[in-house]
């Protein structure tokens, strides 16, 4: 089974993007958030079955969910910015207090390109424009790069972010 890569997905945004069409505007604003998605959603299935085989990794692909990544998200960003997380989440996410400048970023994208993915698919008011449309490209593809750092680093909080992002609020509340 062929993995869904991101950099198909930001090559096929940037190729979009330059189309002088509302609707070619919104697909490559789309396209841009499932990159950093599914680069998580890669790496996260990657490090959950690190012997096992492709189909093993496709099994744990699917377990992963959009809100889920947002709830946890959300959490790096409240925790760098010293506000209120779930005490157990704040140790796994930081250390002493302190998140990854990276994970923030990640986090702060990907929260950023789901609810622009968000109007650019659904709300007809959203008014799509080119430069905006290329920044939306740019971020999704600093997001990536910062996720193969974290990822090249060896970096215990995104380990568990990813793993948090399994199970997102449940997890939370049964720890």
């Amino acid at each position: 089974m062929k993995r869904i890569k991101a950099d198909d997905y930001l090559t096929l945004a940037e190729l979009i993007a330059v189309r002088p069409r509302p609707a070619h505007l919104r697909r490559a604003t789309s396209t841009a958030y499932y990159a950093v998605f599914h680069e998580l959603v890669g790496q996260g299935a990657r490090r959950a079955v690190t012997s096992g085989t492709d189909d093993h990794r496709h099994a744990v692909s699917r377990w992963y969910a959009h809100g889920n990544f947002r709830q946890t998200a959300r959490w790096v960003t409240a925790i760098a910015a010293d506000k209120s997380a779930p005490e157990a989440v704040t140790r796994l996410l930081s250390v002493h207090g302190r998140v990854d400048p990276d994970l923030v970023l990640v986090a702060d994208s990907f929260g950023e390109l789901q609810a622009l993915r968000h109007v650019a698919d659904y709300d007809p008011g959203y008014l799509a424009i080119r430069t905006a449309t290329l920044s939306h490209v740019r971020r999704a593809r600093t997001a990536v790069e910062a996720i193969r750092r974290l990822d090249k680093g060896a970096v215990h909080e995104f380990d568990m972010f990813l793993l948090l992002s399994l199970g997102g609020e449940r997890m939370v509340r049964n720890s």
